[in-house]
């Protein structure tokens, strides 16, 4: 009985790839030091490749975007949109509210509650399109640019992979949740497990940890503000320490309880605490400002979407789409295979169709929601007069700026203690999925039923933990940001890679859905197409 129950706990865990494990290892923790013991050098190097990626690469960029897009629309709504991960009779293993929740905690984390926050006011001093800085237009374009930055084509970003690996581990049940699995169709699966394999996923975790730490970085020292003036102390980094330990609390408790019972479990504590913070905001907030203001977004993001999705500007080089769409179309590029990664893993028996409207629709309303509530209320209060957000941003902090704002309301004691624990389960689920993406790369002979070792899952959130202090400690919004630039070039590479080696894939499993003059054919070798087609584990149209 005793050996029974060994052999069940053993078979539940994967043990640790140590030909990705540790190569990753060694280059994260090699680029770590390397920041610390030369920041000065680190912040000159990484300006040069700022300007290059930027200037010459923009365009590269703003095509992905729109590709991304596109195929995500075109797998949700065209011939393959029933296609169900894990077979036609496979069912969700999530109901959809925790399904919904889940990614969208897991691929947002504190930055949405930071830049929702103060992202305005960036656009509204430099706004697009030459517009006159503080003008009342320049006012309406700041108020609608950042739904525009976290809205459909990111989420078409953070999708896209999650279709490739989805595929490949329950329809094709390769041995793994990597992006280099996703792309075995192209590639072919002695590539994707060798060499060239490793490569990717290895770039795969370089990125998450950039794209994670930028995350960390403006995230913490909001909430490290936000604990200082709760407790009458000074923010010092001391407390920004402080704030990533009690995250770490969290994670270690979530890793205990499991996927299941832990990143899902915090997820929903986040979705009923959030919610609470949301009505009270909307209700003592001004409301009538946040409904208009929402309205004149929205028309302006429809008429506009076109023009700013392919914006440049090569003549005038204003440097806008460079610092901040090119920038954000990185960053999601950096973290689109961690969210692909993890929304496959929950997103077992859901169709194409379901999965990509629902990820791209549910993501891009949930982002919207707060910059109508915490993006109007900061611009309402610069505006109005009700607190000077400009000038504390120029003269202190923006986190002292977003807690200035809040401030400001009534019942501002109860607001300031859930808006301090929804960032720290936001933080602890981030890092949880995370780590658990990064474990299940760095894991090997990973199938369904079975989960990560809790060691490696640690070791990572250390990782990035860690990776967020040293991106705080060198500071300045140049080096976060570049930090997802660098690494987003060749991962958008790949993800192209992977979107074809799922067409491939689609091509060979499901001949009936291919164009009429293909069925046709088909239609005359019924008999032997059933026998060709045995595979049963690759079906997956319904």
């Amino acid at each position: 009985m005793n050996s029974t129950t060994k052999k069940v706990v053993k078979k539940q865990e994967a043990q640790i790839d140590s030909h990705i494990f540790w190569p990753a290892c060694i280059i994260v923790t090699a680029v770590i030091i390397v920041m610390v013991m030369f920041e000065s050098q680190t912040q000159a190097a990484i300006k040069v490749a700022f300007d290059f990626v930027t200037n010459q690469l923009g365009f590269a960029y703003i095509w992905a975007g729109a590709f991304f897009f596109g195929a995500v629309l075109w797998l949700s709504l065209g011939r393959y949109n029933q296609v169900r991960l894990g077979g036609p009779d496979a069912k969700p293993e999530f109901s959809r509210l925790s399904w919904i929740v889940m990614f969208f905690c897991s691929g947002i984390g504190t930055a949405l509650i930071f830049w929702s926050s103060i992202e305005w006011t960036y656009y509204f001093t430099a706004p697009p399109f030459y517009l006159e800085p503080k003008s009342d237009l320049a006012a309406d374009y700041a108020a609608m640019y950042g739904m525009f930055h976290w809205g459909p084509l990111a989420w078409a970003f953070y999708c896209l992979t999650a279709f490739p690996i989805g595929y490949a581990f329950y329809n094709r049940k390769q041995s793994g949740l990597r992006l280099s699995l996703g792309c075995a169709g192209l590639i072919g699966d002695k590539h994707a497990n060798g060499l060239v394999g490793k490569g990717i996923d290895i770039l795969m975790v370089f990125g998450l940890v950039g794209g994670i730490g930028t995350v960390l970085a403006s995230g913490t020292p909001m909430l490290a503000e936000a604990i200082s003036r709760l407790l009458g102390i000074e923010h010092t980094f001391k407390v920004d320490i402080g704030v990533v330990l009690i995250w770490g609390v969290i994670f270690i408790t979530s890793v205990v309880l499991g996927l299941k019972r832990g990143i899902q479990r915090l997820s929903q504590i986040n979705l009923y605490a959030l919610s609470i913070l949301c009505v009270i905001i909307f209700i003592v907030g001004p409301t009538f400002f946040m409904l208009n203001s929402f309205t004149n977004s929205m028309g302006l993001l429809i008429t506009d979407f076109a023009r700013m999705a392919f914006y440049t500007d090569p003549v005038g080089k204003s440097m806008f789409p460079q610092w901040w769409t090119i920038f954000y179309w990185a960053w999601w590029a950096a973290m689109g295979p961690y969210m692909g990664i993890f929304i496959a893993r929950i997103s077992r028996g859901r169709t194409f169709r379901d999965m990509g409207l629902t990820v791209i629709g549910a993501g891009s309303a949930g982002c919207i929601l707060f910059f109508v509530l915490f993006g109007s209320l900061s611009m309402h209060a610069e505006l109005s007069g009700t607190f000077p957000v400009l000038d504390t941003i120029a003269n202190e902090s923006p986190s002292a700026a977003i807690l200035g704002t809040l401030e400001q309301l009534p019942l501002y004691n109860v607001i300031l203690v859930l808006f301090i624990f929804v960032g720290f389960v936001y933080s602890g689920t981030t890092v949880d999925s995370s780590a658990y993406v990064l474990a299940s790369v760095t894991s090997r002979n990973l199938s369904e039923g079975i989960e990560p070792h809790v060691a490696n899952r640690f070791f990572w959130a250390v990782a990035l933990g860690a990776s967020g202090l040293v991106l705080m400690n060198i500071g300045g919004l140049e080096p976060l940001k570049t930090a997802s630039l660098i690494v987003g070039v060749p991962l958008m590479v790949v993800m192209f890679m992977s979107f074809f080696s799922l067409l491939r894939w689609l091509r060979v499993d499901h001949p009936e859905l291919q164009p009429s003059s293909t069925v046709e054919v088909g239609r005359g070798m019924a008999g032997k197409a059933s026998q060709i087609r045995v595979r049963e584990p690759v079906t997956g149209a319904k």
